[in-house]
């Protein structure tokens, strides 16, 4: 059965602890050069806020409509003052250190170590936009300054380190886990940074879009891969029993996750052969439109009425799929029509063949022609077959204006349509 570790006391625990943070208290009470240094390191405080609002004031005034204003008052709103708080607390201490009587303690200095961490922070903030990272790494930089200067960071270290879980041949403690946490958490962030920029280069390059798009998922998934294995490692965890966890989730995946992992191969697969690409007009069963996006497990597609249409990618792997710019743009367009037994039907297939070659997209090559389809009850079926050179300039479009031409040709010509029922 899994355990804690055998210091089972919580005051045992936190005995160091609770001894340093006595002692430190101790010597604030007993010092009476610490007083006076936390007065001295107050004025320079108030003196730095004084100076760093002087300082702005000053600066706004002269850069007033000048192009980079904003991004100057930016800088100057957010790391202004605690540079201003590290200097004036650099005088300080040297004023400090004038008197023998405030030489006893480092009040001073650690102030202003705490005062860097407050510009760094600052600047981190102004370059990350304030992300959530940008707030993590601040917060876990001033407690540990916080925990250095107070003399606490060693004691607290022990403590956590003695909360500890364990088996025979595991062993994970309260220090572990919270080192985990912050690597987790840095590690994942500059992969994601990493993956980003990788992205944003292979996009820029001369690869085959489907290339491009294996090569960008590849990279993604190695670098969070990584990335895990790294954080279990600082975690102090074997990596041995990633084998169980591999076979849980080879198991998992055969059973549980049949139609994700499916769609995963079918994509990889998609993107090897190269039989889909975006900008592609496909049909897959009831939907038709062109291919926008070429995901792991989906693909997306436009349809003509501008619904965004997710296909998974099994569907295009195991059944029928269209292509309609696979090898090439070219769309064949068929015009039915019937016409009575009375009218003439080599005049009717000359004015089908003039209306097609009239329209600006028909091609020479091949040659539209008119066929006799079939003799109906009410008169004689006729195909117009004409080619447009590029299916994306519009095929319904296209079959409409010959349409249209052809009405107009054979009430000119006296060629009558036969009766529908």
């Amino acid at each position: 059965m899994p355990k804690l570790s055998q210091h089972s006391s919580p005051l045992q625990y936190n005995k160091d602890l609770f001894t340093a943070v006595k002692d430190s208290s101790l010597s604030i009470v007993d010092d009476s050069s610490i007083p006076m240094q936390i007065f001295l390191a107050l004025l320079a405080v108030a003196a730095a806020f004084f100076i760093s609002l002087l300082v702005q004031r000053i600066v706004r005034r002269k850069i007033s409509g000048f192009k980079y204003a904003p991004i100057i008052n930016g800088l100057l709103s957010s790391s202004l003052l605690p540079f201003s708080v590290i200097l004036c607390l650099v005088a300080a201490n040297w004023i400090a250190g004038a008197f023998p009587i405030m030489q006893a303690h480092n009040v001073i200095p650690s102030l202003t170590r705490i005062a860097l961490i407050w510009l760094v922070s600052s600047v981190l903030l102004l370059l990350s936009h304030r992300h959530f990272i940008a707030y993590f790494i601040s917060a876990v930089m001033l407690i540990m300054t916080l925990l250095g200067v107070t003399g606490l960071l060693a004691p607290t270290l022990a403590s956590l380190s003695k909360v500890a879980f364990e088996t025979e041949k595991f062993r994970i403690s309260l220090l572990d886990i919270i080192r985990g946490i912050f690597t987790m958490v840095m590690v994942f962030w500059g992969a994601g940074v990493v993956s980003k920029s990788g992205e944003a280069w292979l996009r820029r390059s001369h690869l085959s879009f489907n290339a491009r798009e294996l090569a960008i998922k590849f990279l993604r998934i190695t670098l969070y891969f990584l990335a895990f294995i790294f954080t279990l490692t600082e975690m102090g965890v074997d990596l041995t029993a990633l084998t169980v966890f591999g076979g849980a989730l080879a198991v998992g995946l055969g059973f549980g996750m049949q139609k994700i992992s499916s769609n995963f191969l079918s994509g990889i697969v998609l993107l090897f052969e190269k039989a889909i690409e975006a900008g592609d007009l496909i049909e897959v069963g009831n939907e038709k439109g062109w291919v926008r996006q070429m995901a792991i497990r989906h693909t997306l597609i436009e349809t003509f009425d501008g619904r965004e249409v997710l296909i998974p990618n099994e569907d295009l792997i195991i059944g029928k799929v269209t292509n309609w710019t696979y090898t090439n743009t070219r769309a064949r367009i068929e015009i039915l029509l019937s016409v009575t037994y009375g009218s003439d039907v080599g005049l009717a297939r000359k004015l089908l063949i003039e209306a097609a070659k009239g329209h600006r997209l028909c091609i020479s090559e091949p040659p539209p022609a008119a066929y006799i389809r079939e003799f109906l009850e009410r008169g004689i079926q006729i195909m117009l077959v004409f080619w447009i050179p590029d299916v994306n300039q519009g095929m319904a479009s296209s079959k409409s204006d010959v349409m249209t031409e052809v009405i107009q040709s054979f009430r000119e010509n006296g060629i009558r349509f036969a009766e529908i029922k």
